[in-house]
């Protein structure tokens, strides 16, 4: 595990682990490796991949660090000259807007969420509820008399988009235009030859955001977030184009690929375990207690990274100031210390203390339409084809999981059946 000296200190740049989130290897078995990072005696361990990060592997050490905002900061930096980023929260840097609020530190972090707080509170994301069912049921109304499906391209890559898009105001036939380069810029290797194609595909998006802002600047305030942009007062005064693309990031990357993640994962889980997929079928209302074990499991969002402030420490290693943290929600997950038999789904595991929308001050605005959408994909697919065959030939996982665990493709088969309206969704 360690390409040091026995004599350096564990847990130190003096004694690095071999470990790359960004690697294959990492996706096919992250899990084994951070049980060995947490079984080893450095369970918060340098790597020196990506211009070095440290890696905390338990729960209370990740959590600890992420309520801790003013030592660990989630703030980017881009170089007005050289467009250089520093800090941030990805681990390497990529070249996208800053994000809003998550990439910003107290106070402005209070300003920046406290705008957009009410329009992701449980009565807001339970208002959108008819909506995502609606649209649910109208992507599988695309299949069901085909017997076949994409569970990615058709379903649950879809209907985060377009319920997110339908948040934001953008227009909702063009939900490919957006779901596509969310998904490419999360799977795709960062150093790869193809992710510079994959960066202008996802900017277009953003470039598409701009001019949807422009028009709705020129109409009378509508009930969407791009309105609310245009128009709302922030701190006095209006948002301005780069903060506006700053939330159009976070809001889009967060609302749209992390719900397809879980999503695709938990029918992957219930084909492999029929009796469980029977047990939802026949008890409805075990979903919401298993949508929180599934959301532990699989965190979907693997990982976000922390910029340490000053020097420090955390569980007895020492953090220089300016050093890199690579924030692993899913290491904390599958913690023993926490959770009992981490690496079984107990679909009736209660209370459960996941942090699979992250903790602290940057915990998930979107974790309730999450929820939302999730329920109402899973509803629709055990109602409508509960007797669908996954094509594992096929179906892909991301090639790079180390920000989000998902799946490229979800080929599978099922009973034809009659669709029960012929509307197009969006």
């Amino acid at each position: 595990m360690s390409e040091g000296t026995a004599a350096a200190p564990l847990g130190t740049k003096a004694d690095p682990i071999v470990f790359d989130h960004e690697s294959p290897e990492y996706a096919a078995r992250w899990a084994e490796e951070f049980r060995a990072i947490r079984e080893s005696r450095c369970p918060i361990a340098w790597s020196g991949a990506h211009g070095g990060y440290f890696v905390p592997s338990r729960y209370h050490d990740i959590v600890a660090i992420a309520q801790d905002s003013q030592t660990f900061s989630s703030a980017k930096q881009v170089d007005a000259l050289t467009g250089n980023v520093t800090g941030g929260v990805l681990i390497p840097t990529i070249p996208v807007p800053t994000a809003y609020p998550i990439e910003t530190d107290r106070p402005a972090w209070d300003a920046y969420r406290g705008f957009i707080n009410r329009r992701f509170a449980p009565k807001a994301a339970e208002a959108r509820r008819d909506f995502a069912r609606r649209h649910a049921s109208l992507l599988l109304d695309q299949v069901t008399e085909t017997g076949e499906i994409d569970f990615v391209a058709d379903l649950t890559g879809p209907l985060p988009a377009i319920v997110t898009m339908e948040m934001m105001g953008l227009p909702l036939a063009d939900w490919r235009d957006f779901a596509e380069p969310l998904h490419e810029i999360i799977y795709t290797p960062k150093e790869s030859p193809e992710f510079a194609g994959v960066a202008l595909r996802f900017q277009a998006m953003f470039d598409r955001c701009l001019v949807e802002l422009r028009r709705y600047r020129e109409l009378p305030p509508q009930d969407n977030l791009l309105s609310a942009f245009a128009h709302e007062p922030f701190e006095g005064r209006l948002l301005t184009d780069d903060e506006v693309l700053g939330y159009c990031n976070n809001i889009l990357s967060g609302g749209v690929d992390t719900t397809t993640a879980l999503t695709t994962n938990v029918l992957v889980y219930l084909w492999r375990n029929p009796d469980e997929r029977q047990r939802l079928i026949d008890d409805p209302a075990l979903l919401p207690t298993a949508r929180e074990e599934f959301v532990r499991f699989f965190a979907p969002q693997h990982a976000v990274a922390r910029n340490c402030t000053r020097d420090t420490e955390v569980g007895g290693v020492p953090i220089a100031a300016g050093d890199r943290i690579y924030m692993p929600w899913g290491a904390g997950n599958r913690d023993p210390a926490v959770f009992e038999d981490p690496d079984r789904i107990d679909m009736a595991r209660f209370p459960n203390r996941h942090i699979g929308f992250g903790a602290g001050a940057h915990r998930c605005v979107g974790s309730f339409i999450a929820r939302v959408m999730f329920e109402e994909m899973i509803k629709q697919v055990l109602a409508r084809i509960p007797d669908y065959r996954i094509d594992f030939a096929r179906a892909r996982r991301y090639r790079s999981i180390g920000i989000i665990n998902g799946w490229m493709n979800m080929p599978a088969t099922f009973t034809p059946r009659p669709r029960l309206s012929r509307e197009a969704p969006g």
